[in-house]
């Protein structure tokens, strides 16, 4: 690849996609602006300033109720099941399967343990977010911007690029051909042999100021349809300096509503645009008309014997002025009029505000909050949202839960913390929507089912298997604690020793009758011979 080529191509399609971009950040400025503020803007410039923080308050719901609904503390927002090939085959062994069924309800455990870790607090330079407010920050940029890409790195943390620092290519079918992404860097936190690699030197590097080592890190991420596989370079100072190959995707590319031929989706604020602008509008000039009618001047007749001054003295005071019948007729009061047609801005204004506030289920229930949220409460959140988005709400997760298990497990695998097994031995499926009760719908129905069972006899009863039936309930109620459950052989080895027992007690019950009986036939031989001695 020619020098420089990576960035040659961002440039390219950053330029083609400027139409996309500009839109975005017209709906950033009418809620969040510091989502996607204009191309090259600082801290040191001013925001775009809005009259009406309502789209602004309603993202912010929204992002707490997808948050809820799609990663939810303390329930798995995911479940790893056995390929159906292996669960509804009637052939394999139902003990095999309960037991591969165990080892992947531990990989759930150990992968959201994992993920609670990333939440640690860091110790080193670099800002270290915790998993649920990195998500947060991406569904804020998804709802307001329509896209948004993301990456989890080797140590399960989790970076989310803004808009204008990435382009993204797709197919006529919206399949990801390549991503390239733009970032601002520190040389000096790569290592000395990638710096040499950029042709750059290491030592004047570290005698320049922080702010003056800055460079622009440009990394393409490429789908290879030959060899099924993720190619992922980066370029720095012009250069090649890290070429790599993955098979399963760090980056995820989530759009909220992708139209078709297109490399972008289209936000909710986008969706509903001309009602947010409109109430801003509004706002305006209620705003400015509110201020003209609390306005206090006088206003004093040229012939008027009343002086400014006069207007500025203490209650009580007398002043000369022009009365009839009781009333001053040479001062009036300054006021506006035509108040009947603002109150028609007033009620479109408050239509519109209504309209919105249900499309952001700002008129619904609160959000649950509090460490622990039942699955139910999930499920009602998720139901909502599935109904204000307009049914994109699975696609969302699709595109957000599965592919981020997927790399979760292919960076515990290679570190060695779950077993490797083959790709198609298991089958990831997302917990959301209707699916987030299914545990606890699960645990009701089978409860049910052992109910009527017991009222059919004990031999039917009989029929089930108990352990099984406790590693079910143990799985489907996402707890996990090492000796909880007794393994089969701790129950043998409890029967063994039962039996043991019973016989000990048998024996001695046994030795003593017989004691007793050996007592009672010498007793009653000591009685006949005294009886024959008499």
């Amino acid at each position: 690849m020619a020098k420089g080529e990576i960035q040659k191509i961002f440039d390219r399609d950053d330029a083609n996609r400027q139409e996309s971009l500009e839109r975005a950040r017209t709906c950033a400025a009418l809620t969040k602006p510091w989502i996607l503020p204009d191309a090259g803007w600082t801290e040191d410039n001013k925001l775009p300033e809005t009259f009406s923080s309502l789209a602004a308050r309603g993202i912010t719901n929204l992002e707490g109720r997808l948050l809820i609904a799609l990663f939810p503390p303390g329930i798995p927002f995911f479940r790893l099941q056995p390929a159906s090939k292996f669960r509804f085959d009637p052939e394999v062994d139902t003990a095999m399967l309960q037991d591969f069924k165990n080892i992947l309800h531990l990989q759930e455990m150990t992968i959201l343990s994992q993920l609670e870790r990333s939440d640690e607090p860091n110790k080193g330079a670099s800002r270290r977010a915790g998993f649920r407010s990195r998500q947060r920050t991406a569904l804020s940029q998804l709802l307001i911007t329509g896209d948004v890409l993301t990456q989890l790195t080797d140590d399960l943390q989790i970076r989310v690029f803004r808009r204008d620092n990435y382009v993204t290519k797709r197919d006529s079918s919206g399949d990801i051909m390549y991503h390239v992404i733009r970032e601002q860097i520190d040389p000096l936190s790569l290592s000395k042999s990638v710096v040499e690699e950029a042709k750059m030197d290491y030592e004047k590097l570290q005698k320049k100021q922080p702010a003056d080592r800055m460079k622009e890190l440009f990394t393409r991420v490429a789908w290879n349809p030959v060899s099924k596989s993720w190619v992922i370079e980066q370029e720095l100072n012009g250069h090649i300096v890290v070429t790599q190959q993955e098979k399963v995707t760090p980056f995820f590319s989530i759009p909220f509503e992708l139209p078709p031929a297109a490399n972008y989706g289209r936000g909710l604020i986008e969706q509903n645009l001309g009602d947010v602008r409109s109430i801003n509008e509004l706002t305006e000039r209620l705003l400015d008309h509110a201020a003209i009618a609390s306005k206090h001047i006088f206003a004093l007749d040229y012939n008027s014997q009343v002086r400014p001054q006069d207007l500025a003295r203490p209650t009580g005071s007398v002043i000369q002025a022009r009365v009839q019948q009781g009333q001053v007729t040479d001062v009036g009061m300054l006021r506006a009029d035509r108040m009947t047609d603002f109150s028609v801005a007033q009620t479109v204004r408050e239509s519109i505000r209504r309209d919105l506030a249900v499309t952001m289920l700002m008129e619904g229930e609160a959000t649950p909050t509090g460490e622990r949220v039942t699955a139910y409460q999930v499920s009602r959140v998720a139901q909502e949202l599935e109904g204000a988005l307009g049914g994109v709400f699975s696609p969302i997760a699709d595109a957000m839960q599965v592919p981020l298990v997927h790399r979760i497990r292919h960076v515990l695998i290679n570190k060695g913390l779950i077993p490797r097994v083959p790709d198609d031995t298991i089958e990831i499926e997302a917990v959301t929507g209707v699916a987030a009760l299914r545990g606890e719908s699960d645990q009701a129905k089978l409860m049910q089912l052992l109910q009527t069972l017991a009222q059919l006899g004990p031999d039917t009863m009989g029929r089930m298997d108990m352990g099984v039936l406790m590693d079910l309930l143990v799985r489907q109620s996402g707890i996990y604690e090492p000796g909880l459950v007794k393994s089969d052989e701790q129950i043998q080895e409890e029967q063994q020793a039962a039996q043991q027992a019973m016989m000990q007690q048998q024996a001695a019950a046994q030795a003593i009758q017989s004691g007793g009986r050996i007592v009672e036939s010498e007793a009653a031989a000591a009685q006949q011979r005294e009886a024959q001695n008499v």
